[in-house]
């Protein structure tokens, strides 16, 4: 097929990985499978997110992906986008009911003129199936203008209901989901994993986070991080443990080999294996002890105030009446003219 074979030829194909272009390749022959005759995906054979997703062996993250990248390359375009009643923005968030319910999004196929001029006519000849002849349609020869077929043919009977026609394809929308589609329970970057299974959690976090973590086993790296966990460290300070130095200089950036070696060695400037000792404060712990050392200016200030408004009392009378007097005294020389009548 033309479109298939399009997205083969994109210069970039070539430059990702084996098992992302064979993914891409999935999901193209799904599109591609569930497009009619003009070229656009048709809800009603079953061209959802859900489903494709699911034919083409991918993940729903994965599929919106290689749609993106489709996109970004002109060989697809979105004809209507999906949307849900709570998120479309003629529904107030759900609260009024438009009537048209989950729409699945429709995707025009579409091959760019440039990718065109790279291919040579063979290929084109090739992949571009012959226009099919339009069909002789079965005309019963009638004198004009006259019609004189038998009445028994051409008369509608008395009482004639036309039959119902069951739809044959119904419309299947898309179902109704929350974004992302698949959340899943991250653990917080500011906490410290108490138990095996909260650090497994934090591994996964990092996992997610850093693409080169994702080359470890969540559990082999629980193994690498027990001891930095175990020592109050939070997936905050792993991060930053793995990209600088103690005195906060930064580590040389590159792709290590040996994923768990690159580990072990940085993290071995922060904490001593043999001993589990810390060999310099985490980045968490800083922040702590700061906020401790704030609260305790900020109580102490508190208490500093409250005994100076404690202290205050009453001014003396007669200290208060002298000082009127001399204000009063005041007012009256301000009062008197500045030049005599000559």
């Amino acid at each position: 097929m033309l479109w298939i074979r399009a997205a083969e030829l994109v210069p970039d194909f070539e430059r990702h990985r084996a098992d992302w272009r064979r993914n891409l390749l999935r999901v193209v022959w799904q599109l591609a499978a569930h497009a009619g005759s003009d070229m656009v995906t048709d809800p009603g054979l079953g061209a959802t997110w859900e489903l494709l997703a699911a034919k083409a062996g991918v993940s729903r993250r994965t599929f919106a992906d290689r749609l993106r990248w489709l996109r970004t390359h002109g060989l697809l375009f979105t004809l209507v986008t999906g949307s849900t009643p709570a998120l479309r923005a003629s529904c107030w968030g759900g609260r009024v009911d438009d009537g048209l319910g989950n729409i699945a999004a429709e995707y025009a196929l579409t091959v760019p003129r440039e990718l065109l001029d790279t291919m040579d006519f063979e290929d084109l000849d090739r992949l571009i199936p012959p226009t099919r002849a339009p069909a002789e349609e079965n005309w019963r020869d009638v004198p004009w203008p006259a019609e004189t077929l038998p009445v028994d043919e051409t008369r509608t009977p008395k009482g004639f209901i036309p039959p119902l026609v069951k739809e044959v394809n119904p419309p299947v929308h898309t179902r109704e989901a929350p974004f992302p589609a698949k959340p899943g329970r991250t653990w917080p970057s500011t906490v410290t994993p108490g138990n095996k299974s909260e650090m497994l959690q934090a591994c996964e976090r990092l996992r997610d986070d850093d693409m080169l973590l994702r080359k470890v086993p969540a559990r082999q790296l629980r193994w690498l991080l027990r001891s930095l966990f175990v020592a109050g460290a939070t997936a905050g300070d792993v991060r930053h443990a793995l990209h600088f130095h103690p005195d906060g200089t930064l580590w040389p950036v590159g792709t290590p080999r040996r994923p768990v070696s690159w580990i072990r060695w940085r993290l071995g400037a922060w904490i001593d294996y043999d001993t589990g000792a810390l060999r310099a404060a985490l980045p968490s712990q800083r922040r702590a002890e700061a906020d401790l050392r704030r609260r305790r200016e900020q109580a102490a200030l508190t208490d500093w105030l409250a005994g100076l408004r404690a202290g205050r009392a009453d001014p003396d009378p007669a200290a208060v009446t002298e000082l009127r007097a001399r204000l009063e005294a005041v007012r009256e020389r301000a009062r008197r003219p500045r030049y005599g009548m000559g």
